[in-house]
């Protein structure tokens, strides 16, 4: 990092809505203590010296110092909370250690959190494995940024997004347009009316009876890759189902079809719910890196939606359709604005009375149909490349999906006190039916 650079760091950046909502999150998790806030990204290198490109990289960045010289001051009443830069020459924290099976994460690593106060917030691991091959994994509280956040630090740290005067505004947030309190609480009103409706019970759930709570209690990865043939058969099948916008709304389904099956044969009867992430950034834009930057659209499911994935996807492409057309993503956003202003603690509060209890079936995150191949970048390209997003209880179960090489991969997280393993066995033999072999 060379002084320059270090010269136009800003010393001081506020947390976003969305920030705050993850904060509010961590605080949560603390009455379970199940789960972590943490998404972590690795890379597979089919040699060491592969590899020592990006480690190099991650070790000189401009950003990654930022990140890990600086720390979170909460907020006083009505204050906003943010994060405070000091130059105290910290940098990230490397760990390396001997994979034995080829490819995997140790279960301790992808368990371990990342505590809001630690020295850094950003950390990186080096799997070596025998055959030689290394793994690349960089890990970070959902707090500092998002998935598609974690695709420009990748596209930064590989040399496509270098730290100057004119990508500047690409890293962090831009001053936010002030909002007059009148507007903060009308629009609350008009999402916690939505929300309520949409989230009104009873809602299936895999936590119900399941009491997750512990040290001892630990999260599971099953992740499936397809090839691309069978990646170009899901396509088809999405747009043979009636998925306009990609295969996206299939893949939402699909899932959705996966949790109600299992709350049927355990007899939780009720709708399935779920808060898909939407990416607030401006179409075609880079930034900003730093910040989380979405909001959600809700999806609510009865048993009629169920008779088939067509059916399924046409009640997703009618409620999308409804809350766009009602600028949801952008009213939701400014509701988590205006709670930025209000103690973690009655932030808390409010959440749950709001939802009543309700708790969402599952969650889902998606990387995008973008290409995540930047190989033609490096000098030592990557061999494979998997995002793990955070483990979080309730509701104890997460689906993720991921493009690269023309190649979908898919992540089953799950709570392993709420899913055995015949029901991951169900649950991913039900999923790869849907969306490789499935006809309506």
């Amino acid at each position: 990092m060379n002084s320059t650079s270090a010269s136009h760091f800003p010393e001081k950046v506020y947390l976003s809505g969305a920030d705050c909502f993850f904060l509010m999150l961590e605080e949560n998790a603390k009455k379970h203590q199940i789960g972590n806030n943490v998404i972590r990204i690795c890379l597979y290198f089919n040699e060491k010296k592969e590899a020592d490109f990006l480690l190099k990289s991650i070790e000189q960045s401009p950003l990654i110092h930022w990140l890990c010289n600086i720390e979170l001051v909460k907020e006083h009443f009505y204050n906003k909370p943010y994060w405070k830069y000091t130059n105290k020459g910290k940098s990230i924290p490397f760990k390396t250690q001997l994979v034995e099976l080829e490819k995997t994460i140790p279960k301790e690593l992808l368990n371990r959190g990342i505590e809001l106060g630690n020295n850094s917030m950003i950390e990186c691991d080096s799997l070596n494995y025998p055959s030689g091959a290394v793994a690349v994994v960089l890990s970070w509280h959902h707090i500092l940024m998002d998935g598609r956040g974690s695709g420009m630090l990748i596209r930064h740290l590989v040399g496509q997004i270098p730290f100057n005067e004119e990508t500047y505004a690409d890293f962090f947030p831009s001053k936010e347009k002030k909002v007059s309190v009148y507007h903060y609480v009308r629009n609350m009103y008009k999402v916690k009316s939505f929300v309520q409706r949409s989230s009104r019970s009873p809602i299936a759930s895999i936590v119900k009876n399941c009491k997750a709570t512990g040290k001892d209690n630990t999260f599971g990865l099953r992740t499936i890759s397809f090839s691309e043939e069978e990646t170009k058969l899901i396509d088809l099948n999405a747009t043979t189902n009636g998925a306009r916008f990609g295969a996206n709304n299939f893949l939402i389904a699909a899932c959705a079809h996966a949790i109600y099956s299992v709350n049927m044969k355990r007899g939780n009867i009720g709708a399935v719910w779920v808060p898909i992430p939407y990416d607030g950034r401006k179409r075609g834009g880079i930034g900003p890196i730093v910040t989380n930057c979405i909001s959600f659209l809700f999806y609510r499911f009865e048993k009629e939606h169920f008779n088939s994935v067509s059916a399924t996807i046409k009640t997703i492409n009618e409620q999308m359709a409804e809350q766009l057309k009602i600028e949801m993503p952008r009213k939701y956003n400014l509701l988590l604005d205006m709670m930025r202003h209000i103690p973690l603690g009655l932030y808390s509060f409010l959440t749950s009375y709001s939802s009543k209890g309700a708790v969402s079936s599952f969650l889902f995150s998606s990387a995008g149909e973008g290409k995540w191949d930047m190989n033609n970048l490096m000098e030592h390209p990557f061999s494979d490349i998997l995002i793990v997003p955070p483990f979080t209880f309730p509701p104890g179960i997460t689906f993720s999906f991921l493009r690269n090489d023309n190649c979908l991969k898919m992540n089953i997280i799950y709570s392993e006190k709420c899913v055995d393993e015949n029901e991951l066995e169900f649950i991913e033999s039900l999923l790869c039916s849907r969306l490789v072999d499935y006809r309506s």
